[in-house]
C-alpha cells in the first residue's frame, strides 16, 4: 500500500527553529521516495542554509524548485541524519511492538535531542513530536544517570517497552549509533551517555574512553570527556558538539554526516575514501587546509589503533556559518582481531582500503601534505600511539588481561612493524 505523509521541516536559526521547507515523503516498499520544496520566506533569509547541502542545494529567492530523492533513495541523506539509527531504532522497534519504524516512524518520532538542528511538524507554528505509540514528549522532563543507565539494560531484555520505558524514550531514541545511549546533562551542559551493551565481551565504555583520549594526547579534536560508575554500571560521557552555549540559550548547530556531503547511498560505502572525504571539504569547507591535515591525521589514527568502523556516519561536519568544518572526534573504538592484515571501511590510498602506513603515505597530496609532511605526522602519532596506549588503558580501569587481548590493535604504532614497512 502506497502512503504519502507530509511534515514541514524547521531549521534551528539564532531566534530559534523556523520553517525551512515542506517534505512528502512516500512509503512503497523499495520504490519507496521523497520530495521536498523550500519555503519562499525561508529562502528570503539572510541566515538560510541547506538542509542538505549536496541533494537540497538552495536556489535563488523567489525560484520554485521540488527536489525528488534519487533512485534507491528513500529520503534525502541531510533529512535522514536528523534520524537515529541502531540503537534509537532498536527503541522504536520496542515501543511499537508490531511493525519496524519505517522513515516517517524514525523522523517524526525522534525527539527533541536528535542531532543537527533540524527538526519536524505537521504545521508551520513549532517543531512536534508525533509517535505511532501514542506519547509525545514530557517537556522538561529530566532523568539521572542512574535512570538512564537502568532503563538502557532493561530495554535490552523485554519484548516491548513498558510505560516506565517509554518515558526514557524520547533521551535514547533521537540518537544514532549502536549503542545504547542516551541523551543527558551535566551542568546545564548537554552530553551523551554510553551504556554497557547485554553481548559486549570487552568493557567497551572504558575502551573508547581510553581510546578517546588517547585521540586526545596525540592532538585530534576530541570534546570533552567524563566517566561514571552508577550502579556498578560504567557509562562513558561525551559532551556533545552539536551544541553550543550563547548567552543563556543554547543553540543546535547543523550537522552533516560525511554520507550526506558525498551524496552517498549507504549500501555503497565501501566504495569510498578518505580521499573523498577531502574532495568534499574542498568542496564545501571553510577552513580546507587544516581540516585536510585533521582528516590525515584520524586516518592514520584509525590504522593505529585498528579502528575500522570508520563508515560516512562516523565522519561529521558542522556549519560555522559559512560552510563545513569536519566536527570533533567521535565512535573510536578499537576492535581485536585474529590476522595480521587490516583493513578499513574507507579506502586509505594507492592499495585500497589496507590498512597499513605504507598505504597512508601513498597518496599525499590528497590531503594538500608533501611526503615530507606526511611522514612527519605519522612518525608522531605512531611514536605517541606506541608510548602512550597502555598507559591511557590502564588509567580507564581496563584490566591487564583485557589490555593484553587488545595489544594486537597497536602493533602498527610498535618500531618493528613500522621498519618492515619501510
Amino acid at each position: 500500500m502506497v502512503e504519502t505523509t507530509r511534515t514541514y521541516v524547521f531549521v534551528y536559526r539564532n531566534e530559534g527553529f523556523v520553517p525551512a521547507g515542506l517534505l512528502d515523503l512516500t512509503q512503497d516498499g523499495r520504490a519507496s521516495f521523497a520530495t521536498f520544496a523550500y519555503g519562499d520566506r525561508y529562502l528570503e533569509r539572510p541566515d538560510r542554509i541547506p538542509v542538505d547541502p549536496v541533494a537540497l542545494a538552495l536556489p535563488e529567492p523567489g525560484t520554485q524548485v521540488r527536489f525528488r530523492t534519487e533512485e534507491g533513495f528513500s529520503v534525502f541523506n541531510g533529512v535522514r541524519d536528523a534520524a537515529p539509527d541502531g540503537w534509537g531504532q532498536y527503541l522504536m522497534y520496542k515501543a511499537m511492538g508490531d511493525r519496524l519504524p519505517n522513515d516517517v516512524d524514525l523522523l517524526l518520532a525522534s525527539g527533541d535531542h536528535r542531532v543537527g538542528a533540524l527538526a519536524f511538524g505537521p504545521t508551520t507554528q513549532r517543531p512536534q513530536r508525533i509517535t505511532p505509540w501514542g506519547d509525545g514528549d514530557a517537556p522538561g522532563e529530566r532523568f539521572t544517570l542512574a535512570e538512564l543507565a537502568q532503563a538502557a539494560e532493561r530495554a535490552q531484555h523485554v519484548d516491548e517497552l513498558d510505560e516506565n520505558l517509554r518515558r526514557l524514550l524520547t533521551a535514547g531514541s533521537s540518537l544514532g549509533g549502536a549503542r545504547p545511549k542516551a541523551a543527558t546533562e551535566i551542568a546545564g551542559m548537554p552530553w551523551i551517555a554510553k551504556f554497557p551493551a547485554r553481548n559486549d565481551t570487552f568493557p567497551e565504555c572504558r575502551i573508547e574512553l581510553a581510546t578517546m583520549r588517547l585521540a586526545a594526547e596525540c592532538g585530534l579534536n576530541v570534546p570533552p570527556l567524563a566517566f561514571q560508575r552508577v550502579l556498578d554500571r560504567d557509562i562513558y560521557l561525551i559532551e556533545r558538539f552539536d551544541r553550543k552555549v550563547v548567552g543563556n540559550r543554547l543553540d543546535r548547530l547543523p550537522f552533516a554526516s560525511g554520507l550526506t556531503l558525498l551524496g552517498a547511498h549507504e549500501s555503497e560505502v565501501s566504495r569510498y575514501a578518505y580521499a573523498d572525504l577531502a574532495a568534499a571539504l574542498r568542496k564545501y569547507g571553510t577552513s580546507v587546509r587544516a581540516d585536510l591535515k585533521e582528516l590525515f591525521r584520524r586516518m592514520v589514527f584509525n590504522i593505529l589503533v585498528t579502528n575500522d568502523d570508520d563508515h560516512l556516519r562516523n565522519h561529521g561536519f558542522l556549519w560555522d556559518g559559512k560552510g563545513w568544518r569536519l566536527s570533533p572526534l567521535y565512535d573510536v573504538v578499537p576492535k581485536p582481531q585474529v590476522g595480521l592484515d587490516r583493513r578499513l571501511v574507507l579506502g586509505v590510498g594507492s592499495d585500497g582500503r589496507s590498512a597499513t602506513l605504507t598505504n597512508a603515505l601513498s597518496t599525499p597530496a590528497q590531503f594538500d601534505l608533501s611526503r615530507e609532511e606526511a611522514e612527519a605526522l605519522v612518525n608522531e602519532l605512531a611514536d605517541q600511539v606506541h608510548a602512550r596506549w597502555q598507559h591511557q588503558f590502564e588509567a580507564a580501569g581496563v584490566s591487564e588481561a583485557d589490555r593484553a587481548r587488545f595489544a594486537t590493535c597497536f602493533r602498527q604504532a610498535t618500531p618493528e612493524v613500522r621498519a618492515q614497512q619501510g
